[in-house]
């Protein structure tokens, strides 16, 4: 080190230059320039990232498979909805070695991969590509990786393409929606349209025994434009003893199409109870009866639109020691407080609080109540 100068050389843009006079100078800076020679920061300039590495392809000695892949992309055309697409990709092994498919990975789960595992010197191989259509309406394009042990083309990606047609439409939703309570009948219907001249549904099939379906041709007034020049309506009816949640399975329809002759609708919705509580177990856990302010809520609602004035008529605890009181909200909710008496017997309990209401398809509730007085 001399004057505060590194002899060391340094090489910017292709220039060996000397110490940190000789970077200031590539920099556009001196240290003998005054202030209004002072060129842009070093921070200012943006800095050069590195190469990027490009993966050579594996060298192999001795015998090695050689891929050739006769179309890596094929178009099907038009399609029926609900009809599996089944799509054949030829391979070629012009090597030396065997060629090795390792793996076939779809990118979705609708397509399925099937494919020969070893293909010999000279001979070919096949990979099919199956895809379930029932979930599309329209252009798809779907791909799948192909992982292989070729060391000069260790993978490469096939894709199929194609135009799904519902030859018979499903309108103004593409399912049933199935809402309402416990104990009343709940309907819900479609209209299913085609231009398709050998349109004619025969036969409805539900996926429930509380459930009926019918169908009919769509009236004037049910029809709907542009759904095809043949209509028809099919009704899906959930009874009074549907249980409640969430109603699920498909409505199967046969329709007389011989290029989609069956049909599947799904069922979407919920059937609630007409009066809920929350929560439906109150647990106190052990504790010392003399702590204030033991006590647990219960919110009772209704889900009854019909029901303007709902009432919770009376609340009774079959626990000694256990008090239960009501305490209106609304017209559509109350509450009921559970408390402990100071007095309560030492031990476990285990029962109910009784809940009395004005629904008349669920006149009574019952909450289990439980804890250990210590």
């Amino acid at each position: 080190m001399k004057d505060g100068i590194s002899k060391k050389s340094i090489q910017v843009n292709g220039l060996r230059l000397l110490g940190c006079a000789g970077l200031a100078m590539a920099l556009g800076t001196s240290p003998l320039m005054g202030q209004a020679g002072v060129a842009p920061a070093p921070a200012a300039m943006a800095p050069v990232a590195p190469p990027a590495e490009v993966a050579a392809p594996k060298k192999q000695d001795g015998p090695a498979p050689k891929l050739v892949v006769v179309e890596e992309s094929k178009n099907v055309g038009t399609v029926a909805k609900g009809d599996p697409i089944e799509v054949t990709f030829v391979v070629k092994n012009e090597g030396k070695a065997d060629l090795q498919i390792n793996e076939v990975k779809p990118s979705c789960g609708c397509t399925l991969g099937k494919f020969d595992k070893v293909i010999k010197p000279g001979a070919s191989g096949k990979i099919v590509l199956t895809v379930d259509t029932k979930a599309f309406s329209g252009p798809i394009s779907k791909t799948a990786l192909v992982l292989t042990n070729d060391p000069m083309k260790p993978n490469f990606t096939l894709s199929l393409a194609a135009n799904v047609k519902p030859f018979v439409e499903v309108a103004p939703w593409g399912f049933f929606r199935i809402q309402g309570l416990v104990g009343e009948e709940v309907s819900s219907y479609l209209i299913l349209g085609s231009d398709e001249p050998d349109f004619k549904p025969t036969k409805v099939e539900v996926p429930h025994t509380y459930m009926t379906a019918t169908l009919a041709p769509a009236t004037e007034q049910e029809r709907l434009e542009g759904k095809g020049k043949t209509q028809w309506k099919v009704t899906l009816v959930a009874g009074k003893n549907a249980p409640s949640g969430l109603p699920t399975g498909e409505v199967k329809v046969l329709t007389g199409l011989a290029k989609q002759p069956e049909l599947s609708i799904k069922i979407s919705g919920l059937i609630n109870e007409p009066v809920g509580i929350l929560p439906s177990q109150i647990t106190f856990g052990s504790f010392d009866p003399k702590t204030p302010g033991l006590s647990r809520d219960i919110e009772v609602v209704s889900r009854n639109p019909k029901n303007t004035n709902f009432q919770v008529i009376s609340a009774e605890s079959g626990v000694a020691g256990i008090k239960a009181e009501i305490k209106p909200i609304d017209k559509s909710r109350a509450r009921v407080v559970v408390s402990v008496d100071p007095a309560i017997k030492k031990g476990p309990f285990d029962g109910f609080v009784t809940i009395k209401t004005n629904e008349p398809s669920k006149p009574e509730l019952k909450v289990g109540v439980r804890g250990v007085s210590l």
